[in-house]
């Protein structure tokens, strides 16, 4: 069955209820050289309905990270994007990327090769030509992290201002989005700044007047994959997420799909790592959504609302949630 992206509200009306309605079905094919399977996830039904749309978003984006391997799951990630965003009314204003962007070691210099295989000759669908949003992963700290700062002055369409960044983006009828790019590598690895990167934070959220705030890093936050929970992440980001009313932590790091609402937690945790690669992963006790075998999600946010959508590689939806309504 083929179910529309995102509601066009004179068309698609009755799409997320539509969505909310069909069951999901776990993968279980043999993990040894084959598809990657979600453990338990048959215990665990889509217990989320959103809410139903009365307007149309007026700002959305695609969210995808551990994508830049050059393979045949990057490649079919990357039409998977293009066929769901052909569907929208709109097309994506962005895609914001959360980190290991080029494997396995990153790139040497603002002029690699690698950009052009693992960049620029994937992501070429007419309907994925806005622009992206990037953050630092491990892997792209194995060669020179600043050349990847450097490539958005060989490239316009790729934007990574510093290690660290913040942007406000206007969508229709003035809706404001505003994230906060981290360098997840420097605050777990205790690199230089790292305090510096903290203080930035806070300060920068405590004077952010937008509605909407997401916080992108690569390290998880919240996760049940193969990483888990980073105990730095969690005594050092979380108060300051809780505090200054973020809506979502996105990150990548485990190559798979998640969302997680821990009860001590005002934000949702959104985990896009299936950009390039897959793991197992797993069903936690506040898990509202897992997959793997390759994937991305979407935010999209008009003024008054927020709700995100995952996407498998193929760019067929598997899940929705509204993250927030106000008033």
């Amino acid at each position: 069955m083929r179910i529309s992206y995102v509601v066009d509200c004179m068309k698609r009306r009755h799409f997320l209820a539509t969505l909310a309605a069909l069951p999901l079905l776990s993968r279980f094919a043999p993990a040894g050289g084959g598809p990657c399977v979600v453990r338990q996830a048959h215990l665990r039904p889509n217990r989320v309905r959103p809410a139903p749309w009365t307007s149309a978003p007026t700002l959305w984006f695609f969210a995808i990270g551990d994508w830049g391997t050059g393979g045949s799951l990057q490649k079919k990630v990357a039409e998977g994007m293009d066929f769901a965003a052909g569907r929208a009314p709109l097309p994506p204003d962005f895609v914001l990327s959360t980190g290991d962007n080029i494997y396995p070691d990153g790139v040497k210099s603002a002029t690699d090769k690698q950009w052009t295989s693992k960049f620029e000759r994937i992501y070429t669908g007419s309907n994925i030509q806005v622009p992206w949003w990037a953050v630092l992963g491990n892997h792209d700290y194995r060669s020179d992290p600043d050349a990847q700062v450097a490539y958005g002055m060989q490239n316009s369409r790729w934007h990574m201002p510093g290690r660290t960044w913040s942007n406000d983006f206007k969508g229709r009828n003035e809706t404001v989005l505003s994230v906060f790019g981290l360098d997840t590598q420097a605050l777990l690895t205790r690199a230089d700044g790292w305090k510096d990167q903290i203080a930035w934070l806070e300060k920068s959220l405590s004077e952010c007047q937008s509605t909407w705030k997401i916080v992108v890093g690569h390290h998880p936050l919240r996760s049940y994959g193969h990483y888990g929970d980073q105990a730095y992440m969690v005594n050092n980001v979380k108060p300051l997420l809780d505090t200054f009313g973020v809506q979502a932590y996105v990150c990548g790091h485990d190559h798979d799909m998640q969302v997680i609402k821990h009860p001590t937690d005002l934000f949702y945790s959104i985990v896009s790592g299936g950009g390039g690669g897959a793991r197992n992963t797993a069903y936690g006790e506040h898990t509202h959504f897992a997959d793997t075998n390759g994937g991305f999600a979407a935010v999209l946010c008009s003024s008054n609302r927020m709700d995100m959508q995952v996407f498998d590689a193929s760019g067929n939806e598997t899940y929705a949630e509204t993250i927030s309504i106000i008033g």
